[in-house]
């Protein structure tokens, strides 16, 4: 079609989308590509599309190099495909995942629930410019940028195999390990205001990170074990360090991206 006037003249109407995400941006949770494949999803089904879960997941890195966000290679296939999984991919914009799902048990069972923290730090940072930074980092054949990312990796796949072993403190320490990895990354992935909060809960922690691109969003803990995360919840309770600053309750999803019509 010549225009989006001309196709929505063909298609007989048009469409209005309204969005409602308890999630503030900059929160480092994937958030602008999982509302992305959501949105997509929507269309196909109205539209009668038959998209499956992967050409949705295709379409969601399309659209956001169209919006210029720089995301859009791994969030969207987290959130879409439901359960505790390993993704892999190649290079290039040809993305179609392999998924290789994994026992939840470590997330799940009692004795280890209570452990997995998420707590919203109240202070946000978008993804696009540290992405340019990075990337820039592998154009330009930086050593050191190389070198990480090979590193995380196998990092990646070590996590996969202490959660199929279901190994929780090796899962922790790995977590540790990669908040290590993303410090040196990029420097400004652990601002002071985030270190000082992590200060006060990192000697009842395995393990803790940003997740996303860092700087701010929601820190994820994993506790020692469930009375560690009671201190960890008393710690950060009784001293916010700003106003927005709070647990949130986090789960797993075992349906992933579902669309249902009123």
């Amino acid at each position: 079609y010549p225009s989006l006037e001309d196709q929505l003249r063909s298609f007989g109407c048009g469409l209005e989308v309204t969005l409602l995400a308890a999630i503030p941006a900059g929160s480092g949770l994937g958030t602008s590509s999982i509302l992305a494949a959501t949105v997509l999803g929507a269309i196909s089904d109205f539209c009668g599309l038959a998209w499956d879960k992967s050409k949705i997941g295709y379409r969601t890195l399309i659209l956001e190099q169209l919006l210029t966000t720089g995301g859009g290679w791994q969030d969207q296939y987290g959130g879409v495909l439901h359960g505790l999984k390993l993704l892999q991919t190649g290079e290039g914009f040809n993305q179609n995942p392999s998924v290789r799902w994994l026992p939840e048990y470590l997330f799940t069972d009692s004795q280890y629930q209570g452990c997995h923290l998420l707590y919203y730090t109240g202070i946000t940072r978008t993804a696009k410019n540290i992405l340019a930074e990075i990337v820039q980092g592998m154009f330009l054949n930086s050593g050191t940028h190389l070198h990480l990312l090979s590193e995380m990796k196998t990092h990646a796949l070590d996590m996969f195999e202490a959660i199929q072993c279901g190994n929780f403190e090796t899962y922790g320490k790995l977590i540790a390990k990669t908040w290590e990895q993303k410090k040196a990354l990029d420097s400004g992935t652990n601002p002071p205001a985030v270190e000082a909060l992590i200060t006060q809960i990192k000697e009842y922690a395995l393990g803790y990170k940003l997740p996303g691109a860092g700087g701010g969003g929601y820190l994820y803990i994993v506790a020692k074990d469930p009375d560690a995360a009671l201190q960890i919840r008393r710690q950060l309770t009784a001293s916010p360090h700003n106003p927005n600053a709070r647990f949130v309750e986090m789960s797993l999803s075992d349906k992933g991206l579902q669309i249902s019509r009123s």
